[in-house]
């Protein structure tokens, strides 16, 4: 079904309708009135938008700092497990290898290098080549 238009009065500044006169072919409007009509439905659009906007923005504010929490939950649990299975090896080979402090230094500052250089990609395969070259 469609609306039919009904006549309204209006006060209008001249400088306003000067404008909408200069603006009626970059509107795409064939009278005043559907210029006025499609301004007023645009600003109505942009009102209820803004309402949208605040009642919007507080709940995907509250679900992505939700989400980051349990993302931060998850990593730092992954780390804790990691760390433990890497002190677990650390404890293994420092049972079985006597290394001096020198060459302790030399090993990390090695491992350092090698993590910042594959930006700490390290696999088994290249740690096995470089002892074995």
């Amino acid at each position: 079904m469609r609306e039919t238009k009904s006549k309204y009065s209006f006060y209008l500044y001249p400088s306003q309708m000067e404008e909408i006169k200069n603006l009626m072919d970059q509107a795409n409007a064939k009278s005043h009135s559907e210029f006025v009509s499609d301004a007023i439905r645009f600003y109505i659009g942009y009102l209820q938008q803004g309402k949208n906007v605040d009642y919007l923005a507080p709940i995907i504010a509250q679900t992505i700092k939700e989400e980051i929490r349990s993302t931060e939950k998850n990593i730092s649990q992954i780390l804790f497990k990691v760390a433990v299975e890497s002190a677990m090896l650390a404890q293994i080979q420092a049972f079985q290898i006597q290394l001096t402090p020198t060459q302790m230094e030399d090993l990390r500052r090695m491992c350092s290098q090698m993590v910042a250089k594959n930006n700490g990609i390290i696999t088994f395969e290249k740690a096995y080549d470089h002892q074995h070259k």
